[in-house]
């Protein structure tokens, strides 16, 4: 049989990709420009800090992948969304260009639910937002990606796992930096640097670091010309204070971010209002290839966030005092066109939310000394977050003919204004004890509870005005509150058969309080507005080998978790306020509950055959799905237009569905080759990510498999003060969907005769003719100098 030339072209490309693979993070950072050999050491000397404790990645007794600087810089890792690349099982989303989305263990959580976070973020040890964090990814120290509950050694119980982001501290020694440019044929630019300096040696030290970033995000292009972009800054300075027992690092970070995210879609279009004359098609046929964007109003998101982290430890004498905290004030504008797919043509639909938080994060901690048989803390965390959502949008109502369809807004609508305001207040608090003991030699037990207190206070005020008619509707006011309280934590046991073996198992338990739905405009039965609290406890069990006189690194674990009422969300969900099955012209963004299991299992293989050749393959497979649930949905009838049941304000559907639409396996493979001449050393590295297809049932799509190749070529020398790289992303060019809307975007209607008397039914609704869709990256070429001091 003859194969296609073009998937000769293909294989021979993924084949070369695969022989580049290896291992990046096998050292931590060293700008002080250490030889390449003496960076790259083996997996068992990278530190960690899962534990609250320092820690050799493979003693530590869960499982942890860990992105060093060096990977970072190594794979030119400007955007956040690539850490996935390097950590499987993990999937960090960004559809809309505002919201990331993170997923671990096949759980999911997007910070616009509201909800407590299944995946905690922190920066410098302070919890923080992925909206922030994710923005802005440069002068990190290294990346630690924590699976399963974590409510034992950490203050916030997190149930699917955290992300541990560290910023280079200052340095009080060295004088030390690095300057950085990138550019790439898809019109990115990239530019960073850092400098530190000591300024009282030994005592003080500062570090500055700045952050210039243009791209064309998604490279989504609307058919109107207008191209997506964005361009973000950032600057950062940092202090290290070491005075005998007493150390400190003080960062303060300022990002100004500035983003227009077309929303891509696929379908043939359609001319919606044809049968009333009114000919104007939605727009053309539309293919993933094409990466094109219809709407015809604006799209933009803004992001100005300052955050400000102490971190301090005092050594008492055997124990140590520890606190970690942080400030944060951001504002989120994001002004927007509702009709994403063009629905109804000529006739934009604006939104525009203004989102301001304020947050006070602290946690004091007093810790037995490290090294000891007998450990303990004693922890207590306040949190305190002030939320203003100001909002005005249009929830214009359509009419459709009977029997005909629907009539075009130049022959009759009937506009709606809504405006209002979102005050949240949360406070938390919180205290937490452990204690562990080596029974025997390489035999510990760790056990820990937390009690939280969470309260919240919510009002929301909302206005309707019907312009034409020149009436404001009395402004409608909901104010709630909640009080939560909740006992979490976990059991850890492990136990260090060799020194080249560490066996674990671990139990953690979980708590997140009921949540308030955000942003609804449609009056819904308050039900529906509060979710309930959700519960879990899941069980972890893993060996982590050293093999070949610590060449080789191997670490499997397995995993089992139950959710009661997990919290979910879903941006979109179509709803009848009426209960008369007449859809509501405004979708509802909605949390909802459902019980859930989430169990697989890991695997990481990294080695160091020789000097010159580091490797790593890491597979993560998670079946995360409802069990048995009743949960909200959305329901379609046989022309894929919406339907609500009459008697019911949203549809409900009975689910063993995944509760993420990613594939249960994943699997990752990365690696370099060093070649030395003389003083320099020329190298290749690559980058392979694997995605097989499955099929979504909540999306009604089948998703192809999906093979991401990034190769490196370039030259440093043998200090590695200087390096210069030549790089193919997406070399395969492989162009698929990440994710699609689960049905043909359209905008509802109600139903008038041929008087326009209206008949207390849904019309035929102005239908698009379009789905929405995330599609991978397309191929990207590009150059990336480095010079270290």
């Amino acid at each position: 049989m003859n194969t296609p030339k073009r998937t000769r072209r293909n294989h021979l490309l993924l084949c070369c990709a695969v022989s580049a693979v290896a291992l990046p993070q096998l050292a931590r950072a060293q700008e002080s420009g250490a030889s390449q050999a003496q960076a790259a050491s083996s997996a068992n000397e990278i530190i960690v800090m899962a534990t609250r404790t320092e820690q050799t990645l493979q003693d530590t007794p869960m499982a942890v992948d860990v992105v060093t600087a060096e990977a970072i810089t190594k794979l030119n890792v400007f955007d956040a969304k690539e850490i996935q690349n390097l950590s499987p099982g993990l999937q960090l989303t960004n559809n809309d260009g505002r919201s990331n989305v993170a997923t671990l263990r096949g759980v999911t959580f997007d910070p616009d639910s509201g909800s407590s976070p299944a995946v905690e973020i922190f920066l410098n040890e302070v919890p923080t937002d992925a909206q922030t964090v994710f923005t802005a990814i440069y002068d990190i120290g290294q990346i630690e990606v924590l699976r399963g509950p974590q409510g034992l050694f950490r203050g916030r119980t997190s149930p699917a796992g955290s992300i541990l982001l560290g910023s280079q501290k200052a340095n009080v020694d060295q004088f030390t930096g690095y300057a950085q440019g990138t550019a790439t044929n898809r019109h990115a630019l990239n530019f960073q640097g850092a400098a530190n300096l000591p300024l009282i040696p030994g005592v003080l030290g500062m570090r500055a670091a700045l952050l210039y970033d243009q791209n064309r995000v998604g490279n989504v292009t609307n058919v109107d010309g207008r191209r997506s972009h964005s361009d973000t800054m950032s600057g950062r300075v940092s202090f290290a204070l070491e005075t005998g027992p007493f150390t400190a690092n003080l960062m303060y970070q300022h990002l100004n971010a500035d983003t227009t995210p077309f929303t891509a879609v696929v379908g043939n279009g359609n001319q919606p209002s044809l049968a009333l004359g009114d000919p104007t098609p939605t727009g053309p046929a539309i293919s993933l290839k094409d990466r094109k964007s219809v709407i015809e109003g604006a799209f933009r998101f803004q992001n100005r966030t300052d955050f400000v982290t102490l971190n301090g430890a005092y050594d008492l004498g055997g124990p140590r005092l520890v606190y970690n905290g942080g400030y944060q004030d951001s504002y989120l504008r994001q002004a927007r066109d509702q009709d994403v797919a063009n629905a109804v043509p000529n006739y934009p639909r604006p939104q525009q939310l203004d989102v301001g938080y304020k947050t006070w994060n602290n946690e004091l901690r007093l810790e037995s000394a490290a090294g000891s048989r007998f450990t303990w803390a004693l922890s207590g965390n306040y949190r305190d977050q002030k939320n203003s959502v100001p909002f005005n949008q249009n929830n214009d109502q359509f009419f459709g003919l009977m029997g005909v369809g629907p009539i075009p807004p130049s022959v009759t609508y009937v506009p709606i204004l809504v405006n209002g305001d979102i005050s949240i207040r949360t406070k938390e608090y919180g205290v937490a004890g452990t204690l562990g003991y080596e029974v025997v030699d390489g035999l510990k037990f760790t056990a820990g509870l937390r009690h939280t207190w969470t309260d919240v206070d919510r009002v929301q005020a909302t206005t309707v005005t019907l312009p034409t008619l020149g009436v404001t509707l009395p402004t409608s006011v909901d104010d709630s509150s909640l009080n939560k309280k909740a006992f979490t934590g976990g059991a850890n046991l492990s136990w260090q058969v060799t020194p080249d073996m560490t066996a674990y198992a671990n139990y953690g338990h979980s708590f997140r309080p009921g949540v308030f739905a955000v942003g609804v405009t449609t009056p819904l039965d308050p039900s529906l507005l509060l979710t309930k609290d959700e519960t879990s406890d899941g069980g972890e069990i893993g060996v982590k080998f050293s093999l070949f006189d610590r060449k080789v690194s191997l670490n499997i674990a397995a995993f089992y978790q139950k959710f009661n009422n997990y919290i979910s969300y879903f941006p979109a969900f179509y709803t009848s306020a009426a209960g008369n099955g007449v859809v509501d012209s405004v979708i509802s963004p909605l949390p909802f509950t459902g019980d859930a299991v989430s169990q697989g299992f890991e695997v990481q293989l990294s080695a160091r055959p020789t000097d010159n050749i580091d490797f790593s393959i890491n597979a993560s497979y998670a079946d995360a799905h409802y069990d048995n649930a009743e949960i909200l949905c959305n329901t379609f009838d046989g022309n894929g237009n919406p339907v609500v049941p009459i008697g019911q304000q949203i549809s409900t559907c009975q689910s063993d569905n995944r509760l993420a639409q990613i594939p249960k396996f994943n699997l990752t493979a990365n690696g370099e080759l060093r070649m030395p001449v003389g003083s320099v050393t020329p190298f290749l590295r690559g980058l392979v990510t694997y995605r097989p297809g499955f099929t979504s049932q909540r999306d009604n799509y089948t998703y192809r498999d999906y093979v991401k190749a990034d190769l490196f070529l370039g030259l440093r020398d043998e200090d590695g003060r200087w390096e210069v790289n030549v790089f193919a992303k997406n070399l395969l060019n492989q162009t698929r969907a990440l994710s699609v809307g689960d049905s043909v975007f359209s905008q509802p209607t109600s139903e008038i005769d041929f008087t326009f008397t209206p008949t207390g039914a849904a019309g035929i609704p102005f239908s698009s003719g379009y789905r929405t869709a995330t599609i991978s990256p397309p191929r990207e070429f590009g150059i990336t100098s480095i010079f270290r001091w």
